[in-house]
């Protein structure tokens, strides 16, 4: 069995570098693909929340509530931050709670508290806390920064990572770098990789679909590589606002961010970025503003389109265990294989991505990477995109094909197999093709 309990400085699933990554999306295959464990996708699935919010009569006070949502969403990782002075007594038990639950907790660093300060604050949420992250969003191209603040932002990534490591307990928890907001703000603060083991951003799509062209995506990413020289990625926040007024975020519809929201998962799994966060777990209000739709589940904790198309896409998809014993997830030991398939067809948007459980089945995600909704305020409206017809062809006899949809649920729809081949349209959306081998690999 494989057993992961946590982040470490060595995250627990390699990944592909982000050059090699890109070359899975988009294109024709023509030679085996090898696959990438399905459950290495699932541990790259977290979610943002706000339990320090529970004394406001929001969101976050139902701490079993919260918990029900998490383990139903099937999500191992969260993200927080630590409180000033400290984390109350009744948020840091609902914290280790979680964490011997085995949902673990990456917590921001800053708002007020020194680094020795939030090394401090740790050791009240032991059970949880499974890495450190540096300040968020220190420098905002919205506002003004000086030098002086630019060197304390740097200062404080220096202490912060400084003080973990030097600490017994702390010093195999990982630091991830700080965030900032826009190229120029992380241009500003500079090179910090030497004070980090991941690097780190904020990849907002900010209204267009995750991965394309006018996307907020790309320029962040480059962005905080140039912050984090060599470092692996995580993304601590993105996701989609489904607010209906007019106060500065870009909205989706429902229906558009439950396409979006597997997909950005997807798309950053695919370049390399080792964990996403989505913002954030619940809404935290009911008046429609964009800046507290962000949930995958509402105020009242019922289910939005994108949280039920995560909450399917993870079923579809995991397979660890947790054993609360030992407090671990545990997940059968295999090496993928291969899948030897060519796509055919109007290829230029679609990409996919091949995963594998370690039964020899082949989850094969595929997905057009195009706009769902119009973002343009004077006719914003859903895109009805066209299925694109592509035939899936196979070099060896597969025994069976059974296509999933998250956004519909959990139930498929067996593919006809004719002469090694499928004939399949392709959505907006992930569809995921299971595919199982006539012979394990």
């Amino acid at each position: 069995m494989r057993h992961h309990t946590s982040l470490t400085k060595s995250f627990p699933y390699t990944s592909i570098p982000l050059a090699a990554a890109a070359l899975l999306t988009g294109f024709l295959h023509a030679a085996p693909t090898p696959a990438r464990k399905a459950e290495a996708f699932v541990h790259s699935i977290g979610v943002g929340v706000h339990m320090g919010y529970d004394n406001k009569g929001g969101a976050y006070t139902d701490f079993p509530m919260i918990k029900t949502r998490l383990q139903e969403l099937g999500i191992h990782h969260y993200r927080d931050g630590f409180e000033k002075p400290k984390i109350k007594q009744h948020v840091k038990d609902f914290h280790n709670e979680l964490g011997r639950a085995g949902i673990r907790g990456t917590f921001i660093s800053g708002g007020g508290l020194t680094a020795a300060e939030c090394i401090a604050s740790a050791a009240l949420v032991a059970d949880s806390i499974e890495a450190f992250e540096g300040q968020n969003e220190i420098l905002n191209i919205y506002t003004k920064w000086d030098d002086a603040k630019r060197d304390a932002a740097r200062n404080y990534q220096m202490d912060l990572f400084k003080a973990v490591n030097a600490h017994p307990r702390w010093k195999n928890t990982p630091v991830l770098g700080p965030t900032c907001v826009g190229p120029a703000a992380y241009k500003a603060l500079g090179d910090l990789s030497a004070h980090m083991d991941f690097g780190n951003f904020h990849p907002y799509p900010l209204g267009p679909a995750p991965a394309v062209e006018k996307s907020g995506y790309f320029p962040e990413l480059k962005a905080a590589n140039d912050v984090s020289t060599g470092k692996k990625l995580f993304a601590t926040e993105t996701g989609y606002t489904t607010g209906t007024s007019d106060d500065g975020n870009q909205r989706v519809s429902p229906a558009a961010a439950a396409k979006y929201a597997p997909r950005l998962f997807l798309e950053n799994f695919n370049r390399g970025v080792l964990c996403t966060f989505w913002y954030e777990l619940c809404d935290q209000g009911t008046d429609g503003s964009q800046e507290s739709s962000f949930g995958l589940i509402t105020k009242n904790h019922g289910y939005k389109p994108q949280g039920t198309a995560i909450k399917n896409l993870i079923g579809l998809l995991k397979e660890a265990t947790f054993n609360p014993t030992s407090r671990v997830w545990e997940s059968p030991k295999f090496t993928p294989g291969s899948l030897d398939y060519t796509l055919t067809g109007n290829m230029e948007n679609i990409h996919s991505t091949l995963l594998q459980k370690s039964d020899g089945k082949f989850y094969l995600c595929l997905w057009q990477e195009v706009s769902s909704y119009n973002i343009d305020n004077s006719v914003e409206a859903d895109i009805e995109n066209p299925e694109i017809p592509v035939v899936i062809k196979f070099a060896s006899p597969v025994s069976s094909a059974v296509a999933f949809r998250p956004t519909g649920g959990t139930t498929g729809t067996t593919l006809e197999i004719a002469a090694n081949q499928i004939n399949l349209g392709i959505p907006d959306e992930v569809v995921i093709i299971e595919i199982t081998p006539t012979t394990k690999p």
